[in-house]
C-alpha cells in the first residue's frame, strides 16, 4: 500500500502512481495506491491496510507522513517502507534512502531487507515518532517553518533566523532523565531516535535506531555572545566541546512543566500544557532499507 498526499504539488509534478507502477516489481507485490484527503488521513489509511493484511505500507512524503504510517501500523506485522518527498526527510537520511528520486526508493523495496528499529513514545497525541522530539528554540523554529507558504531548505534556514531575531528566550523546566533530576533554563532541547532533523542537520554522530535508547541535546542559558560558538559546535556534531551544552542518552526522560511549551514531534509543532514524556520503544517496527545497509 503506497499512500500519498493529494494536495502536494511534487505528487503531481511526478505523476507518483504511474511511476509505482513503472518501477515495482508485479511478480513480488500486489499494488494499491491511496491518496491522503486531510491531515491525520494517513494514519487513518495506514491502520486500515495493517488491519487487512498489508505486508508493506509504504510512507510518501516527509517525516509527518512516515509518522502516521508508523502511528498506524504499530503493533502490527505489516512493515514500514519510505519514498521520501518532503522537506529535510530526517529519517530517510539517517537510513540512506535518498530523497526524492523514485526509482532508487522502489528500487529499495523491491531488493531490500527489513530491520527492526527503536521508536520513541511520548504522551502526546502523536504518541511515537521516528527521528527527534524536544522543545524551544527549535519547535518555535518549526512553528514558523509551518506558517510559510515555501517549503525547502532556504525557507527552513528563514524560519530559524527570523524565530531568533524575534524570540531569543529560554524555558524554566526540571528535567528527568532515567533516575537524574535537573533544574534547568533550557534554549534548545532536542530528544533523537535518528541522527538528524532533516537537511542531514544534527547534532550528533551517535545517534542509532538499533542500541535501545535515545539521545538528548540540551542547550542551556547562556551569553548571547557565545551563540556563534555554539550553533559551530552543535553543526559540527560536537556538542561536548561547550559547557552550555549538556549531552546524556537514556532510557526515559520527563520534563515538568513550568512555563507553556510549543512541542515539535518529526517536525510538527504544538502547544502542550501538561509535563511531556517521552520514553523509547526498543525494536518498535520492522522498515524496509538497503539490502547491503548495516549502521543504523
Amino acid at each position: 500500500m503506497f499512500i500519498y498526499n493529494s494536495i502536494s504539488g511534487l505528487m503531481n509534478l511526478y505523476n507518483l502512481p504511474v511511476l509505482v507502477n513503472k518501477y515495482i516489481d508485479h511478480n513480488k507485490f500486489e499494488l494499491s495506491i491511496l491518496k491522503s484527503e486531510y491531515a491525520g488521513h494517513t494514519k487513518v489509511i495506514a491502520k486500515e491496510a495493517a488491519e487487512k493484511g498489508f505486508d508493506i505500507v509504504v510512507a510518501v512524503g516527509g517525516d509527518g507522513s512516515v509518522n502516521e504510517v508508523v502511528n498506524g501500523i504499530i503493533g502490527t506485522k505489516t512493515q514500514l517502507a519510505v519514498i521520501p518527498m518532503g522537506s529535510g526527510n530526517g529519517f530517510a537520511n539517517h537510513l540512506k534512502i535518498p530523497p526524492r528520486n523514485i526509482k532508487e526508493a522502489i528500487n529499495i523495496i523491491n531488493f531490500g531487507k527489513a530491520v527492526s528499529i527503536d521508536l520513541g513514545l511520548t504522551n502526546t497525541p502523536h504518541g511515537y515518532f521516528v527521528s527527534v522530539g524536544g522543545f524551544g528554540f527549535e519547535a518555535l523554529a518549526a512553528q514558523r517553518f509551518k506558517e510559510q507558504p515555501l517549503r525547502g531548505f532556504f525557507s527552513y534556514f528563514i524560519a530559524i533566523v527570523r524565530q531568533f531575531i524575534l524570540y531569543h528566550n529560554n524555558v524554566k523546566v526540571r528535567v528527568h532523565i532515567d533516575q537524574k533530576v535537573m533544574d534547568r533554563e533550557v534554549f534548545i532541547f532536542s530528544v533523537f531516535n535518528s541522527n538528524q532533523y532533516g537537511y542531514n542537520i544534527g547534532f550528533t554522530n551517535n545517534s542509532s535506531m538499533k542500541d535501545g535508547v535515545l539521545e538528548m541535546i540540551m542547550v542551556n542559558k547562556f551569553k548571547l555572545y557565545r551563540l556563534p560558538w555554539i550553533m559551530f559546535i552543535l553543526l559540527m556534531r560536537k556538542p561536548h566541546w561547550s559547557s552550555d551544552v549538556e549531552y546524556f542518552k537514556g532510557f526515559s526522560i520527563k520534563v515538568e512543566k513550568i512555563q507553556g511549551l510549543v512541542a515539535q514531534i518529526d517536525g510538527d509543532p504544538f502547544v502542550w500544557n501538561q509535563q511531556l514524556e517521552m520514553q523509547v520503544a526498543p525494536q518498535a517496527i520492522e522498515v524496509i532499507v538497503k539490502r547491503r545497509l548495516e549502521k543504523y
